[in-house]
């Protein structure tokens, strides 16, 4: 099984899910989101190949893999040799992707 590694962006997110669904739908919401994304990147711990090669969508991406569901894109990259997922960022999918994309990687 592989280990994960936040970045600091992909930290920030998800302190701003927290603070946006405390708020917003109260806190047995939030328990139960942040669970499905707890699940989700266990699953990737497990699955390490799940997500797609993300250089579909900009050539910046090349070497890394997002993982897309309903609410949000997941840009890691795969350290086979240290069993190692770097999460380097998570965008809603309310967001400007290529934006986003473009800033982060650029």
């Amino acid at each position: 099984m592989f280990s994960l590694k936040l970045s600091s962006p992909s930290k920030e997110y998800f302190e701003n899910l927290k603070t946006y669904l405390l708020a917003k739908f109260g806190e047995k919401v939030k328990k139960e989101v942040l669970a499905r994304e707890e699940e989700k990147l266990d699953n990737l711990k497990s699955f390490p190949y799940l997500g797609i090669k993300a250089a579909k969508f900009s050539e910046l991406l090349n070497g890394y893999y997002v993982l897309i569901d309903k609410y949000e894109y997941i840009f890691y990259r795969v350290d086979k040799k240290e069993k190692i997922i770097y999460i380097e960022l998570i965008l809603s999918t309310k967001e400007d992707l290529i934006k986003k994309i473009q800033n982060y990687f650029h």
